[in-house]
């Protein structure tokens, strides 16, 4: 009776843990941690490491960052904006969401899909690696 107490238990806590997880931003900054709330619950963005994020990162994680600015949280990206600029961190952000995101060197090809073969011609996939 006492271990399934303890098993009854521990899936409540685990439960609460996951939903929690799915309710918040887990935003890591260079020099801080911020936890900030979801709109609505989901995996997406559930962890977001901003540490290497520039100001031309923003357009790409437009959805954390409108949330951070509407939460009132916008001194948790400081770093990314101009400190001479006489703008606050909350309307640099705003304007750097309206910029097109940025196109990554690295990012996914947009080559067309290979041709389909001919009927009666034998396709061999070797597969590379482990």
């Amino acid at each position: 009776m006492r271990t399934i107490f303890r098993l009854i238990c521990l899936v409540f806590m685990l439960g609460g843990w996951a939903l929690a997880a799915l309710a918040l931003h887990v935003v890591r900054t260079p020099d801080k941690i911020a936890v900030i709330p979801k709109n609505r619950l989901g995996v997406n963005d559930t962890y977001v490491d901003a540490r290497t994020w520039s100001l031309a990162d923003v357009p790409d994680h437009t959805a954390v960052v409108q949330r951070i600015i509407g939460t009132g949280h916008a001194d948790v990206l400081a770093y990314l904006t101009d400190s001479k600029s006489k703008a606050s961190a909350e309307a640099q952000l705003t304007a750097a969401l309206k910029e097109p995101p940025a196109k990554h060197a690295a990012g996914p090809s947009t080559a067309a899909a290979p041709a389909v073969p001919p009927a009666g011609s034998i396709t061999i996939t070797i597969p590379l690696g482990n």
